[in-house]
């Protein structure tokens, strides 16, 4: 058996986090819900094509259902096609109150905007932004800055977004389980996943989130990672059983990183009091900063390779 409990099973080709029985259901049930809409497609793999030619991926609704049971995947994609046939509305189509309740604060790789797109973005990290998007539930809206501006230039946007992404910290549906070694479960981390590309944002809003999930920054931070938009993966700092953990959630972290859709960061970020430092690094880098498989009993991590603060605050 592995060392970690797995969520999925092995994925077939195209790469799905889906078994092969599963995705011929999906398949099914998406050809079925866009025939409802009156739209033929024809499936290949991980995406369809209709008879305009017009594309439509599969990966985000791949990632949605299998985070939900059975019996709720008709309905995860018969809304999920709904608003892929349904024409996007625009700022001009939503007045001043449904802009306000809909804004909220996205984290996002950097590199996936240009500089134009938001000058004054926040800088989590290096490599990571917070933006204000516009979430409408089964549609979201990714406006530049000055689109938002000009719409509303009254509305304080940025609050605005913070506040509604710390409400859906407390009732986004969320699965939560934990994550460990079989011979060593001091040594493991929570992970929550959920049908919303929001989910890794909430990592944004991490007090709350922490409080809704039943634990706490105990006044040495957390370890965060985010590999994509559906899900976290999250250790408080709680003692020695954090330093060894490290190694497990930078690995589980990179490899979900590499194979999900909507990647946002391959690194475990050590979090506190608003501050995020990298605790791991990428492949293209050194080697990692903990492996399991690397290291002696105890699974240490080389301080000289993490920021001064993460060391001390995993004791090491």
């Amino acid at each position: 058996m592995g060392m970690f409990r797995r969520r999925s099973p092995v994925r077939p080709e195209p790469d799905l986090p889906l078994s092969t029985f599963q995705a011929r259901r999906l398949y099914h049930l998406v050809a079925d819900a866009f025939r409802e809409a009156g739209v033929v497609v024809e499936v290949f793999g991980d995406h369809t094509v209709d008879e305009r030619g017009r594309a439509y991926g599969l990966r985000d609704l791949a990632a949605a259902c299998a985070t939900e049971s059975p019996a709720a995947w008709p309905e995860v994609v018969r809304r999920h096609v709904h608003a892929e046939v349904s024409p996007a509305p625009t700022l001009a189509d939503l007045d001043d109150a449904t802009l306000g309740t809909a804004c909220v604060a996205r984290l996002l790789p950097a590199a996936l905007l240009p500089p134009e797109w938001d000058p004054d973005a926040e800088h989590v990290t290096n490599d990571l932004v917070s933006v204000v998007a516009i979430d409408l539930g089964d549609q979201a809206l990714m406006p530049p800055a000055d689109a938002l501006r000009e719409r509303a230039p009254l509305l304080p946007w940025r609050e605005l977004a913070a506040d509604n992404l710390r409400d859906l910290a407390h009732r986004l549906p969320l699965h939560h389980e934990q994550v460990s070694p079989q011979e060593a479960p001091d040594e493991g981390f929570d992970v929550v996943v959920g049908e919303s590309g929001l989910v890794a944002s909430l990592a944004l809003q991490l007090d709350a989130l922490l409080d809704r999930l039943g634990l706490a920054d105990r006044g040495r931070g957390v370890l965060v990672g985010a590999p994509y938009r559906h899900q976290l993966a999250i250790r408080v700092v709680d003692g020695p059983g954090a330093a060894s953990a490290l190694g497990h959630l930078a690995d589980y972290v990179r490899s979900t990183y590499a194979v999900a859709p909507g990647p946002v960061t391959p690194l475990v970020h050590w979090v506190h009091q608003g501050l995020w430092r990298p605790a791991s690094l990428t492949r293209a880098q050194e080697a990692p900063l903990a492996r399991a498989e690397d290291q002696p009993s105890g699974h240490l991590v080389d301080p000289d390779r993490l920021h001064p603060e993460v060391a001390e605050a995993l004791g090491i």
